[in-house]
């Protein structure tokens, strides 16, 4: 694990976890965009935290399969315990579905770490892959609650194209992410 990911699955982590509650109910309006845009029938988000997307998207679509898998161990049973029996921890296989999602996860990821995490999304994904993440035109690390090395916004959309993806579209994220960018790529 390098430093970033340390930090996220230990007390940094639970303590994030136990400050930041979100009110999923506001997320359903951007997963039923996402969802109708889409057709996805499965979804795995990555760093799911305590099921907030996830459970956005098992109001608003029932059937949807949802995946989550989450670094800290406190978040991941927080989401099992709001009823998201699909999420585990941190492994090295991502479960497969049309549509793998991060939403404030890469901004996270440490620059030496982040293509090989991207990677691994694309691979697990059989069609569709979100990003909902700080935005920026070139790579720029921001202080987080006071630390460096912990925080960077990026074209994650540009990234994803370098790697043979398309753009289906990109649209702030709105109510309940932050101001983030959520970019709709697709393997083809």
């Amino acid at each position: 694990m390098n430093h970033q990911e340390q930090q996220w699955a230990g007390d940094f982590g639970k303590t994030y976890t136990n400050r930041n509650r979100v009110d999923w109910r506001a997320r359903i309006p951007f997963w039923k965009q996402v969802i109708n845009k889409t057709g996805a029938r499965s979804v795995t988000e990555i760093g799911c935290n305590c099921g907030w997307n996830l459970s956005a998207i098992k109001r608003a679509y029932p059937d949807v399969q949802t995946y989550g898998i989450e670094i800290n161990v406190y978040a991941a049973l927080q989401a099992r315990v709001a009823g998201m029996s699909d999420v585990r921890t941190c492994g090295d296989d991502y479960p497969p579905a049309e549509l793998v999602s991060t939403a404030g996860v890469l901004i996270h990821q440490n620059p030496e770490a982040l293509k090989t995490m991207m990677e691994r999304i694309v691979e697990a994904s059989f069609q569709y892959v979100l990003a909902v993440e700080y935005s920026a035109e070139t790579e720029q690390e921001v202080k987080y609650r006071g630390m460096e090395n912990m925080l960077w916004r990026r074209p994650y959309g540009r990234l994803y194209r370098a790697m043979g993806l398309k753009e289906v579209d990109s649209w702030p994220a709105g109510d309940g992410f932050d101001n983030c960018t959520a970019w709709l790529m697709s393997k083809f």
